[in-house]
């Protein structure tokens, strides 16, 4: 038995060593084509210089390099989308290209502007909703049939050329009845004139105010003539609030021919600072002006004191309109000679500071003439308005304000 044991333990020798001797032969053979062996059971690091061969992925190594596991080492990120800190990019992920989808399963850290511009705009913009709404206008009575049809004519016809639907078009004998499709946004507007005192000044004054609405783009309903009176409605958008009707009412003038001429200069302003006239009317000595403007100005007077002579005051009265005609946003409503004084009334957007200067005796008049001329230049050649200049005896008086000093 030990002979048979010993015999064994022989061959297992000799197995073992040959086995060991054809390792060590191919483990030379591989070095010398330039091939790292690991021997035993621990992993040895690969030598320096040599190339260690890649059959795993990098990322996953129980994944072989297979074409449904690519290896990409070489991304890089799209350069509109560079990697941010904090979000590191993941080797794998394919690059996103212009105008493609974001990946589903992987949202953006920022939105597609980048970098992020917050806020894009203020106030923002949002688009207009306009939504289309049924209308029922019903006019007021006319004194003839043929007056009331055609306004409905010609207001049917203005709704078709503002690009609205006529629904109905009925004459109901002095009156009539329009139904119509337009934005919801709009609203119909009435308005009731004063009483003229004839009635052709009434009929005038109705085509001026339709004349009046249809240049600002507005779409006229009706215009309806009754006696000394008129009726215009039209429709006007809702949103625009801040186009207010205002009045305003003169005093009494020496001469009709003075109040009327007042009047067309105060109209004639008012256009020219974008206001509507709905209405100018003349009472005798004394006018009437109903206009619409963006915004509510300052209605503000001035009474000059008493002048020696009618000719002074006339001639203070001219000298102070034209300067305030050079000042901007300023709009005169009224210019009234009375007697040996004078009333302004003007529109301002904020109330102004008046000043006066009183200045002592002189010892005769055409001193305080002179005087009162150089004081007045100097003022205007530091940019102040004049609103009067009286020479009364031995001394004078001169009322002046900054433009650009408001409270």
């Amino acid at each position: 038995m030990k002979k048979i044991a010993l015999v064994m333990a022989a061959a297992f020798a000799a197995v073992s060593a040959a086995r060991a001797a054809t390792v060590e032969t191919m483990s030379a053979e591989l070095e010398k084509a330039g091939i790292s062996v690991t021997a035993g059971t621990h992993q040895q690091p690969p030598k320096p210089g040599v190339p260690h061969p890649v059959n795993v992925h990098p990322t996953h190594p129980t994944h072989p390099v297979t074409p449904a596991h690519p290896v990409n080492p070489g991304y890089n990120p799209h350069p509109a989308y560079p990697p941010q800190p904090g979000y590191p990019t993941h080797p794998s992920y394919p690059p996103q290209q212009p105008g493609q989808p974001w990946n589903p399963g992987y949202p953006p850290v920022y939105p597609p502007q980048y970098p992020p511009q917050y806020p894009p705009q203020y106030p923002p913009q949002y688009p207009p909703q306009a939504q289309m709404q049924q209308f029922r206008f019903e006019s007021s009575n006319f004194v003839f049939a043929s007056d009331a049809k055609r306004s409905m004519e010609n207001a049917a016809e203005a709704i078709s050329r503002a690009g609205y639907t006529v629904l109905e078009k009925r004459s109901n004998f002095t009156s009539y009845t329009l139904v119509f499709i337009a934005p919801s946004f709009l609203k119909v507007e009435k308005y009731n004139s004063g009483t003229f005192v004839f009635a052709s000044e009434a009929k005038r004054a109705a085509e001026e105010c339709v004349a009046a609405m249809e240049g600002q783009g507005k779409v006229v309903l009706e215009a309806n003539v009754s006696g000394t009176s008129f009726v215009v409605s039209f429709l006007s958008a809702g949103h625009t609030g801040y186009m207010q009707t205002q009045t305003y009412e003169s005093g009494t003038f020496v001469f009709a021919s003075d109040a009327r001429r007042s009047m067309d200069e105060a109209a004639t302003a008012l256009q020219g600072a974008g206001a509507i006239i709905l209405e100018k009317r003349l009472t005798g000595t004394s006018y009437t002006i109903v206009y619409q403007a963006p915004y509510r100005m300052e209605t503000q007077g001035y009474a000059s004191g008493s002048f020696v002579f009618s000719s002074d005051a006339k001639r203070s009265l001219d000298e102070a309109a034209a300067a305030l005609q050079r000042v901007r946003g300023l709009i005169i409503l009224e210019k009234r000679l009375n007697g040996t004084a004078y009333n302004i009334v003007f529109l301002s957007q904020s109330r102004l500071e008046l000043q006066k200067y009183v200045s002592g005796s002189y010892t005769f008049a055409s001193e305080a003439q002179r005087a009162a001329a150089e004081t007045a230049a100097a003022f205007a050649s530091q940019g102040l308005i004049i609103l009067e200049k009286n020479v009364n005896g031995t001394q004078f008086t001169i009322t002046y304000f900054h433009p650009g000093y408001y409270y």
